[in-house]
């Protein structure tokens, strides 16, 4: 119920009228105005969306802070992702609670969002560790990168499906403040894939490597299409090396693929194998001792998902610039499109539901539709 309080200030004699929802018999809401016809008016409105399950209680949201919204979010919503999404809105979710450390939900306007945006964009970080220069033995720092458009559209993405919850769940605020926040522009999809003077220096550089797995790591990766993390996570249980077959059960569109393995790449698989005298479920274990935190011993069986210092360290042996490790998909398409293959065969093998994701490629199919047309054409004689 509503309640209307006629007020007179002691200094000024001025009149207002203070309005007061209760709900349940707990204050819910108020708000002063100048005249009892506004204070009637906002009353009658709250009570109203009260009734129409439209109402917010603010009160609430300027009570819980970010970090409590996040841990709920976390505790609630993040487990229904899988292990590379959760870890990556994890990181994206610890970044958003430092912009907002010590802020309420309700202080944190579309204003604030924007600001913090550009932050991140501005941003600079490193990838992998200082090296030393093994002709001058000069430590050489790792290089300082910025985060792409599309990395910041993540981490927009992340904290707006955070405000949905607090919205239509938590029912803390009555609208996202990321809604009218303006996305940074994305350049269109990398096609950047290796040549084959490059693959072969790659390859080499690869194989004289500290850490040895990387020449099959990356063989496998050209010759399968497959993504980082699938070939990192891979375990011997789910490796043929007879059949020439490798299953990924854990896929980013949520299916399970089947790899075939051959040539040099069933190869370096099979001298891997002999080679894996710590026994572990890997292909690729991590060569760091990490302690079980149950036994205090050390546990050798996890994957190496940190390696970035070797493949840098590769790509510059080998002379190579402007290349990720993401890009060895392109250059398996790439080669899958010199040999002919259609756009629907390039999105199987990398493991695409549609073909929105490979019309990147479709220029490099054009001699292959060429030739479809032209057998079209003398079988139809036109």
């Amino acid at each position: 119920m509503a309640s209307i309080q006629r007020i007179v200030s002691p200094l000024t004699k001025d009149v207002s009228y203070r309005a007061q929802v209760r709900v349940k018999g707990r204050s819910s809401e108020s708000a002063t105005f100048p005249n009892r016809k506004e204070a009637e008016a906002w009353a009658a409105s709250i009570e109203s969306a009260i009734r129409e399950g439209r109402h917010f209680p603010h009160a609430a949201a300027k009570r819980t802070s970010f970090d409590a919204l996040a841990k709920d979010y976390a505790d609630t919503v993040l487990p229904e992702f899988d292990k590379v999404q959760r870890a990556a809105r994890t990181l994206q979710l610890n970044w958003w609670s430092k912009q907002f450390a010590g802020k309420s939900v309700a202080e944190i306007t579309a204003d604030a969002v924007s600001k913090a945006r550009d932050a991140c964009g501005a941003e600079t970080f490193t990838r992998g560790k200082p090296r030393k220069d093994k002709k001058t033995g000069e430590i050489i720092p790792p290089k300082e990168y910025r985060r792409s458009g599309a990395t910041v559209n993540r981490y927009i993405a992340t904290l707006s499906h955070l405000f949905s919850f607090a919205v239509k769940e938590r029912r803390l605020i009555d609208r996202n403040p990321v809604g009218d926040i303006r996305r940074k522009k994305e350049p269109r999809g990398r096609t950047r894939f290796l040549s084959d003077e490059e693959r072969a220096a790659l390859l080499q550089a690869c194989a004289n490597s500290d850490w040895v797995p990387l020449h099959a790591l990356v063989l496998l990766a050209i010759t399968t299409g497959a993504r980082r993390g699938e070939l990192v996570s891979l375990k011997w249980a789910d490796v043929d090396l007879k059949a020439g077959r490798a299953t990924i059960h854990d896929t980013k569109n949520g299916e399970q693929r089947t790899l075939p393995l051959a040539g040099k790449a069933l190869e370096a698989l099979r001298q891997l194998k002999l080679q894996n005298s710590a026994r572990s479920e890997y292909l690729f274990p991590s060569p760091i001792v990490v302690l079980d935190p149950k036994a205090g011993k050390p546990q050798l069986d996890a994957p190496y998902e940190h390696f970035d210092a070797h493949w840098y360290a590769a790509l510059e042996a080998a002379g190579i610039s402007d290349f990720r490790f993401h890009d060895l998909r392109h250059t398996t398409a790439s080669m899958l499109a010199a040999q002919g293959a259609s756009l629907l065969e390039i999105a199987d093998v990398l493991g695409h539901k549609t073909l929105a994701m490979v019309k990147r490629y479709s220029h490099l199919v054009v001699d292959h539709k060429a030739k479809v047309i032209e057998k079209m054409i003398v079988a139809k004689g036109l």
